[in-house]
């Protein structure tokens, strides 16, 4: 079992203040070597964590509870498209994808069992997730980053599944950070800055329902 470091970067928080009676669910990154670790907190509680193979380029990332492997990512391709397969060692080890249909207006899909899930980049760091047409969640990402310390907080509604949102945000990360100046100690990510396909919806509100399916 490799032992996973418990990194404390700098962390810049978002919406805080304004969600917190919500489930919010905080990322955490660093890069340590060749490797690439996750901390997923829910409501400031470790929950989960990920450890990518050491080569960046066979873009494998484990995800754990309490040190039991309970999903795996795969990317199917090279480059910035964030196509993965999602195995879901919870649910009889079922296989989805996650493909990134369109990557000038940041659109991307993964269709579990029944539900179809859609994911729409925004400018700056935003990324809303909506569920058979209706919005559940949405994440912001840093604008400063400490060496490869990326930080992204999910304001959700708290019925969802967690790891699989987390996983979303993940694969994204994933595929882009590969091809960060990892050298620089300092660097900014402004994010994107154009005419997306979906404007961000900023009077969304997560729904309140239950303590959510982690």
């Amino acid at each position: 079992m490799l032992a996973v470091a418990r990194p404390s970067p700098i962390l810049f928080p978002l919406y805080a203040t304004r969600f917190q009676q919500n489930v919010k669910i905080q990322i955490k990154q660093k890069s340590i070597s060749l490797t690439d670790e996750y901390q997923i907190f829910v409501n400031n509680k470790l929950e989960f964590y990920a450890v990518s193979e050491s080569l960046k380029k066979s873009a494998k990332i484990d995800f754990y509870k309490n040190e039991n492997l309970i999903l795996k990512l795969a990317k199917e391709n090279f480059g910035i498209r964030a196509n993965y397969l999602i195995q879901d060692l919870r649910k009889g080890n079922q296989i989805f994808e996650f493909k990134e249909i369109n990557n000038i207006k940041l659109v991307l899909k993964c269709q579990i069992n029944e539900d179809n899930y859609q994911l729409f980049g925004h400018n700056g760091n935003k990324y809303s997730v909506f569920k058979n047409n209706e919005q559940i969640a949405f994440w912001e990402g840093s604008e400063i980053i400490l060496g490869e310390q990326d930080y992204y907080e999910i304001v959700a509604n708290d019925d969802e599944d967690i790891l699989m949102l987390s996983t979303f945000c993940i694969c994204i990360d994933n595929s882009k950070s590969n091809f960060k100046n990892e050298l620089s100690l300092f660097s900014f990510n402004i994010g994107f800055n154009g005419r997306m396909l979906r404007e961000f919806d900023k009077n969304w509100k997560p729904k309140e329902l239950n303590s959510g399916s982690v």
